[in-house]
């Protein structure tokens, strides 16, 4: 009996011992999973989108709205509107070889021309001239056969080997005869183009200084009202009182694409004198 207690009592020792084992190993398990877990619901937490979000408003960026490439290119070169210009239909054109110039390269269409190379106040009456349209016929019956309201004039560059101040005159009689066949027409004294520097300086007849003294001498012939003078060397001329050499077909007459810019420039002239266009 006792040795069987003694087995009986060694046996629930040893349970117990077991038991307690395990009951602690279980408990330390348990106290560390729920360490972890803390630990993993913190670090959760500390990396949730809530946490992390900034919730200080940022500050308003102004911005411009684009420019459209067109206003910009608008801002940096402005198109200018056209000039006005003078109707032509009622326009008649006397003068030598650089009106027939314009007579065939200007463009100023329905205009009348009375040129001829050689031309000058001192034979204008003495024959005919051809006129496109019309045929050959006389300064004279020209003017009577059609009112015109503007009548261009220029001449001068064929008479400086004469006397200029009979040469002025003549000018002056010339205008005083146009007056008298058309009353209602406005009269312009076109100056004579200068020539080239080279020409100039060379021709003791034909030079700058000759054409600027005759030029001041027909200019006082206008009166501003009925008569007025246009001065085309302010768009021809080298800075210097010359004709441009790069311009020139010869020592004094134009190519004919600045026969066209002279025409324009004659249109838009004779738009602003008469409040035309």
């Amino acid at each position: 009996m006792k040795k069987a207690s003694i087995i009986t009592i060694l046996s629930l020792t040893a349970v117990s011992v077991i038991l307690f084992i395990a009951f602690w190993t279980t408990s330390a398990a348990t106290a560390d999973m729920e360490e972890d877990t803390t630990t993993l619901l913190d670090s959760i937490e500390a990396n949730s989108p809530e946490k992390n979000v900034d919730t200080t408003e940022p500050a308003p960026v102004e911005t411009n709205p684009p420019k459209d490439s067109t206003d910009t290119q608008a801002e940096e070169a402005p198109v200018p509107e056209p000039m006005p210009t003078a109707t032509m239909e009622d326009a008649l054109f006397i003068g030598d070889s650089r009106t027939v110039g314009l007579m065939d390269y200007a463009q100023i269409d329905g205009a009348s021309f009375f040129a001829s190379v050689g031309m000058n106040v001192y034979n204008i009456h003495s024959k005919p001239i051809s006129v496109p349209s019309i045929g050959k016929i006389t300064l004279a019956d020209l003017l009577e056969s059609k009112r015109y309201g503007k009548i261009y004039i220029m001449l001068g560059i064929n008479e400086l080997g004469y006397n200029m101040d009979r040469t002025v005159k003549k000018y002056n009689e010339l205008i005083t005869y146009i007056r008298e066949k058309q009353p209602g027409a406005l009269i312009f004294i076109q100056a004579n183009l200068y020539v080239t520097k080279s020409r100039s300086d060379t021709d003791k007849i034909i030079n700058n200084t000759a054409i600027s003294k005759l030029n001041t001498a027909l200019s006082a012939l206008a009166d501003g009202e009925t008569i007025f003078y246009l001065d085309a060397n302010a768009i021809f001329n080298d800075g210097n009182g010359n004709l441009p050499l790069e311009k020139c077909i010869d020592s004094a007459h134009l190519y004919g694409e600045y026969y066209l810019e002279w025409g324009q420039w004659i249109m838009e002239q004779t738009a602003a004198y008469i409040r035309e266009g």
